[in-house]
């Protein structure tokens, strides 16, 4: 009897444990992300350029949103996730709840990309079972409602399925990688890590090539085998031109990677992620495991090290890159795990102790969908009034704004802007939104952080920008300054207010009250 019959035999007398930890661990991760289901501001700006691409017939190449200083073209990388938003949410009877649904349809599928994958790699079930809850501290940043991130962390995970096609001496996976690239890149500029993955894949192939035939090398030989990678190679050079802006989008996004963005949580290092202590710690264990397999695994097995080490970097450095690090790890530790003596030991607690193993899975996964259940992770949230959230938007103010037929340039927040502009384009139009250096000249942004903090300057806003209106927290320094004559804001006057948000208005406008007791604008 072969190795491979006897490791089925052992799945098979494991096969009650291993689906009970499987399951566990997924009803624990949707547990842990369930959390996440209020509205990203991305979402509501990508779904309304999306409105504008169905509504004219044509995608705006020049920023339709805005009265501040743009760049032109508005170079939107997320555009294809765009109109798959307004699909399943926007235009979709379902509503925004349509997101919520999406991110767990596109959950399901990554795990399931995760599990093969690392099957594929030689882990053992219930090492993938133990591995992947050790990576959930990191993994939770790309799991919000509902980003373009996610989708690139599913592209990752096919991704490494069709290089491990490669491993196997097929080429037909050239093909749909090809398709995958071009859509991928019109979804999301994450596309550039399945560009490192794919550069660091080919690294790694002709290395162990090498290492086998150092003293048989021909080059013939070589290029027959390999010829594929140089077609590969040509095609990132001219795929990445597909898309609605040609060679304005290569150019656009060099710009964009080196770019600083200080003022960004997301973009800040590891060490200052929420709940810092739990992240190092999985951080830590994560980074131990891959040195405990370079030092146990021939380096040729390892397949995939390479890129784990570069997601390890970046996680480091960028809280937002702490997803892809998760993933890579989930797909390939497990399988170098698997074939240590540490991931066997583990596998004999595991199966020494099945029944109580089982109970805890069990206790683990019922509480796990209870808490899922709770928190109604198939609806999705516009939080409007807890400040528990990083994302407040303004609803109350908004309808307030649309129910008075208010129509001018609005100073909005920056992750306020895209809600705005949702609901009420084109009648107002704002002067920042999370598109940032998408569509935004550079300057915009310190502006409107100087404007909001009450910084030295903060009134050239209200001369540079001339607005009609200005859209404010309530905890914002500025807040108190707005409406002074001491201050010369006084041809600003109070129309409206909420616990979370005032809106300002210029005097020019002629007023009358609302219903609602509150006072609104028109022309």
């Amino acid at each position: 009897m072969n190795l491979r019959q006897n490791l089925r035999i052992g799945l098979g007398r494991d096969a009650v444990l291993i689906s009970t930890v499987l399951l566990a661990v997924a009803a624990g991760f949707l547990a842990y992300v369930s959390r996440l289901n209020d509205v990203t501001h991305d979402a509501f700006h990508e779904m309304a350029l999306a409105r504008e691409l169905f509504e004219h017939g044509t995608l705006p190449l020049e920023d339709r949103f805005a009265f501040t200083p743009t760049v032109s073209p508005a170079v939107h990388h997320e555009w294809g996730t765009g109109v798959f938003l307004y699909l399943v949410a926007g235009a979709s009877p379902l509503g925004l709840d349509g997101m919520a649904i999406a991110r767990l349809i596109l959950i399901a599928l990554l795990g399931l990309c995760i599990y093969r994958a690392a099957r594929n790699n030689g882990a053992n079930p219930l090492v993938i079972g133990l591995c992947l809850p050790i990576a959930f501290p990191l993994a939770w940043v790309g799991f919000a409602t509902l980003r373009a991130q996610l989708i690139t962390l599913v592209f990752m995970a096919i991704q490494v399925l069709l290089q491990q096609s490669d491993w196997r001496e097929r080429r037909s996976w050239v093909f749909a990688w090809m398709i995958m690239y071009v859509v991928w890149l019109n979804m999301h500029a994450g596309f550039v890590v399945g560009v490192a993955m794919l550069g660091l894949h080919v690294i790694e192939r002709w290395l162990v090539y090498f290492s086998l035939n150092r003293n048989s090398f021909q080059l013939r030989e070589f290029l027959e085998r390999f010829w594929h990678h140089f077609v590969i190679a040509g095609f990132l050079v001219v795929g990445v031109m597909i898309n609605p802006w040609g060679v304005r989008y290569p150019i656009y996004l060099w710009h964009a990677i080196l770019m600083p963005r200080p003022t960004m949580l997301e973009w800040q290092p590891l060490w200052q992620m929420p709940d810092t202590v739990i992240s190092i710690a999985s951080f830590a264990f994560m980074a131990i495991g891959l040195g405990y397999a370079a030092k146990t695994r021939q380096w040729q097995r390892l397949r995939g090290w390479f890129f784990c080490c570069l997601a390890a970097y970046m996680a480091l450095k960028h809280i937002r890159h702490g997803s892809l690090f998760a993933i890579a790890w989930m797909i390939y530790m497990p399988g170098w795990l698997t074939a240590t003596e540490f991931g066997r030991s583990w596998l004999a607690i595991l199966q020494n102790y099945r029944t109580t193993a089982i109970r805890m899975c069990w206790i683990t996964g019922i509480a796990s969908l209870l808490f899922f259940v709770q928190h109604s992770a198939w609806r999705c949230e516009i939080p409007s009034k807890h400040t528990e959230s990083s994302m407040v938007y303004p609803v109350e103010a908004v309808e307030f704004l649309k129910r008075s037929e208010f129509k001018g340039n609005l100073i909005t927040p920056f992750t306020a802007g895209a809600y705005v502009s949702w609901i009420c384009h084109p009648n107002i139009r704002v002067s920042l939104d999370g598109r940032y250096e998408v569509a935004y000249r550079d300057d915009v942004l310190p502006k409107h952080d100087a404007f909001y903090h009450a910084s030295p300057n903060w009134r050239d806003v209200l001369v540079e920008y001339d607005p009609d209106a200005i859209l404010v927290k309530q905890t914002a320094p500025v807040r108190r300054l707005l409406g002074q004559k001491e201050h010369d804001t006084e041809h600003f006057r109070l129309v409206y207010e909420d616990s979370m948000f005032a809106v300002f208005v210029h005097d020019s406008l002629s007023v009358r009250t609302s219903a609602s007791g509150r006072v609104s604008d028109n022309r």
